[in-house]
């Protein structure tokens, strides 16, 4: 009987909440080969073996995404932040040596050991590019330092010229000038 009970035991489903943890864990490790761990909040990236981020703010996402787009070097990006107001771009550091004073203010470059929570792989609202089982590689960091690097001086010359650009892409002029 006891015999039984514990083979019952055994088989008993995992909780819900778990069980959908373990299955969005599976997905990263052996669909991208990423190095995920479950902890009591979900599925966390720690940066590891090559692999590193920037984190921009999201007002300069979409020019990033537009850059790696033309260099076809587009990789995942997650919507992270407080309200989500920061975009991390994933990227393989190939060797090359970054340092938080290459990157522009405002952005933070987040090395080997930064943990990153991560979403269900499924596209939703925390990606901001989903990632791409079929691509199995990252974007070198160098390509995204260079996007990086070109959105925000074309954005320092837009504000510097006297317009700011709103979201829609219509531009208007600063307070105080004419």
């Amino acid at each position: 009987m006891t015999s039984r009970a514990h083979r019952v035991e055994a088989t008993a489903p995992a909780h819900p909440q778990r069980r959908g943890t373990n299955e969005v864990a599976e997905w990263y490790r052996f669909r991208l080969g990423w190095p995920v761990e479950i902890t009591d909040s979900g599925v966390d990236l720690p940066l590891a073996g090559g692999m590193v981020a920037f984190e921009v703010p999201v007002h300069l996402a979409g020019g990033v995404l537009k850059r790696l787009t033309e260099l076809g070097a587009v990789g995942p990006a997650l919507r992270t932040g407080v309200g989500k107001d920061r975009v991390t771009f994933l990227c393989d550091v190939n060797d090359i040596v970054i340092t938080q004073a290459d990157v522009p203010l405002g952005v933070r470059y987040l090395r080997v050991g930064t943990v990153l929570p991560l979403p269900s792989p499924r596209p939703s609202g925390a990606w901001f590019v989903a990632p791409d089982p079929d691509r199995g590689w990252l974007p070198s960091a160098s390509a995204v330092l260079h996007a990086v690097w070109r959105t925000t001086t074309a954005a320092a010359r837009v504000m510097s010229s006297g317009f700011a650009v709103r979201h829609v892409g219509q531009a208007r002029p600063r307070r105080g000038f004419a």
